[in-house]
């Protein structure tokens, strides 16, 4: 769960945030580009998810969410993204990925 929780909090993909170094000058990947915590988030999914398709779905809601399409995607979700909490984020961003949302809120 705590995998789930970094990788749907907008803030952690900002371009800003990823150019930075990491603490001891690592650089920084997007939570998506980290093999753990892509094994935790479906791992999570597994344990949400009521059934296959629900599974699916979430799925699919998380890929458009990391590839910022749709609303993901507009200028003023990126800006929000780290001057909004992650809950006002996603209460804001959400409507095109209503069950990820509902998990991420």
């Amino acid at each position: 769960m705590h995998c789930l929780g970094f990788a749907l909090n907008p803030y952690f993909y900002d371009v800003n945030y990823l150019q930075s170094p990491a603490p001891g000058g690592e650089p920084r990947r997007a939570p998506n580009c980290d093999l753990e915590v892509v094994q935790g988030v479906l791992k999570a999914f597994d344990k949400i998810g009521e059934d296959g398709e629900e599974r699916r779905i979430l799925r699919q809601q998380l890929a458009k969410f990391q590839g910022k399409e749709g609303m993901f995607g507009t200028l003023a979700a990126k800006v929000d993204a780290v001057t909004m909490s992650p809950v006002s984020w996603w209460s804001t961003y959400g409507a095109e990925a209503p069950q990820l949302s509902e998990i991420a809120i």
